[in-house]
């Protein structure tokens, strides 16, 4: 069984509607979806069944949809090393093969493509801040800190990585518990792990989730398999994902923005593709339509028209 796992709350169900839509429209591959939630479920979800461990549906094309409440009160982002180790050893463990995609990214890419790359290690993705060179001072620190916690490092790396995506198999499922330990590693320096971040870059631990990750991937001696920035979208290139970073494209308010100099993004326009489509519809196709046509005019706009600053 190959299972896709996200995480959502709130707006970002809207999210999770665009990216399961864009994953069955580039092939599904996966078995079952396991959604994490908290603050409950939005009204315009199909009618759901109790099930072993939450609430499931299926969608149109027989892919089973199963939601389970999240047990936790960090900010969602640094809940994300414990929800994977939930998901592989209890609400999965039997899987072959697990994909983990922020519940605001849209696929696209033929999703066949996530098994094959998941055969050759740990599939992770570059950030949009790329190059970190490992004589870099913060991760000179991450290393120092794991050293001393009797993790030395086995992996030089020069590249900062993203969260927002991973894949892993049965084979490769103890890189799960490497996150954990880094993740308690960098947990006492980063501040409140309440909000997203509150330090900045010069800090040992900017985000402890994705630091984390970074650290995780520094000290485990299983296979990793990395591509750059390219794969969310960040820069030209395999665009396997879009990202959108900073405001997500349902909270934006595109013509205001637009006059300030800040256009919709691609990632703005391919959200509203795929939001309602054959899987999900959380709002009404003219509203999913107008928007669509909306990024598209202002996109267009913006060839012609640039905010005096």
């Amino acid at each position: 069984m190959r299972i896709l796992t996200t995480l959502a709350e709130r707006e970002y169900f809207l999210g999770l509607s665009a990216l399961l839509n864009s994953a069955v429209h580039f092939g599904t591959y996966v078995d079952k979806v396991i959604v994490g939630y908290r603050e409950g479920l939005p009204g315009w979800l199909p009618a759901l069944t109790p099930s072993k461990f939450g609430k499931t549906f299926h969608t149109p094309s027989g892919l089973e949809v199963e939601f389970v409440e999240l047990d936790g009160s960090l900010h969602m982002v640094h809940e994300k090393p414990k929800w994977f180790l939930h998901v592989t050893e209890v609400l999965a463990p039997d899987a072959t093969e697990y994909f983990f995609f922020d519940s605001d990214i849209i696929i696209n890419m033929r999703m066949s493509f996530y098994g094959e790359w998941v055969q050759e290690g740990v599939a992770i993705c570059g950030d949009i801040n790329y190059p970190f060179s490992r004589h870099h001072p913060i991760r000179q620190k991450w290393a120092a800190l794991a050293r001393a916690a009797g993790r030395p490092v086995v992996n030089e790396l020069d590249e900062y990585y993203n969260s927002g995506f991973l894949g892993w198999t049965q084979e490769t499922k103890g890189f799960i518990q490497d996150w954990n330990d880094a993740f308690a590693i960098l947990a006492p320096h980063s501040g409140s792990m309440n909000e997203f971040r509150v330090n900045d870059r010069t800090a040992v631990v900017l985000s402890t989730n994705q630091d984390s990750l970074n650290l995780a991937a520094m000290i485990t001696e299983h296979p990793i398999s990395l591509i750059g920035p390219e794969a969310m979208g960040f820069e030209y290139g395999m665009r396997l994902m879009h990202h959108p970073i900073g405001s997500k494209p349902w909270s934006r308010k595109f013509v205001s923005e637009f006059f300030r100099g800040r256009p919709p993004r691609e990632a703005d326009l391919i959200f509203w593709d795929y939001v309602n489509g054959s899987e999900l519809q959380p709002m009404t196709s003219g509203k999913a339509k107008n928007m669509h046509r909306l990024c598209r005019g202002l996109r267009f706009g913006s060839r012609f028209y640039k905010a005096i600053k």
